[in-house]
């Protein structure tokens, strides 16, 4: 359920950032994004407090926060062609390392 969680929040935010490219101000292209943004957040918000139930929070946000840190940073990367520098290698490493050292 966690990670499910997490791939429902990275499209939510691949979502809102796709309704950026929809024109300017509100129009129809731009709500139905959005929408999708919507129902993604609707869907890991029940996902992560299904997960929640069964595993401590000071474990589980840690890592649904790194894997929806790390899916983002991917997303960018192959779909809307944002540059994967090194920093940002290094940096989605270190959140890795971070997530799995609060959650021993």
């Amino acid at each position: 359920m966690l990670v499910l969680a997490s791939v429902a929040s990275a499209a939510a935010t691949f979502l809102i950032k796709m309704s950026s490219h929809a024109g300017e101000g509100i129009n129809l292209a731009r709500l139905t994004w959005l929408g999708g943004a919507g129902g993604a957040y609707v869907l890991g918000f029940v996902c992560y407090a299904l997960a929640l139930a069964k595993l401590e929070i000071s474990i589980a946000y840690p890592f649904m926060t790194a894997v929806t840190i790390v899916m983002v940073t991917l997303l960018g990367s192959q779909l809307l062609n944002e540059t994967l520098t090194p920093m940002k290698i290094l940096g989605m490493l270190l959140i890795g390392a971070g997530a799995f050292v609060v959650a021993r």
